[in-house]
């Protein structure tokens, strides 16, 4: 079963999201900040990662940048999410993720791109 860590600070975008994910059997790490990611990463081993840019008193962007370097992690697929940021805006600061969701977002879509990149 392949494991998906989603990192959203909106409680009910973040259960919405879980229970899509585990009706269409995903594993699912629901986390509502970016303080302990690579705690979780390390445990949780998520094949994975679906995580909003504008998180709670931190910046998704610069968690995504930390991923991208430490050598553990810099294998996994990230597909950012927000609904403040363009995705002519993610490519022109060079947030290279695997893909892209602008809020609000269908759920078939955000499937669709996990799919394509599992």
């Amino acid at each position: 079963m392949n494991r998906i860590l989603v990192v959203e600070d909106d409680p009910d975008l973040l259960e919405v999201v879980q229970l899509i994910l585990e009706e269409n059997n995903y594993k699912v790490f629901p986390l509502m900040t970016g303080r302990p990611i690579f705690k979780i990463i390390e445990e949780f081993k998520p094949h994975l990662i679906l995580m909003d840019i504008k998180l709670d008193g931190m910046d998704g962007r610069a968690i995504f940048k930390e991923i991208r370097t430490r050598k553990n992690t810099s294998h996994l697929p990230v597909i950012l999410t927000s609904g403040g940021f363009s995705e002519d805006y993610i490519m022109r600061e060079h947030l290279l993720s695997d893909d892209y969701l602008e809020k609000p977002f269908e759920m078939s879509v955000m499937l669709a791109k996990i799919e394509k990149l599992l």
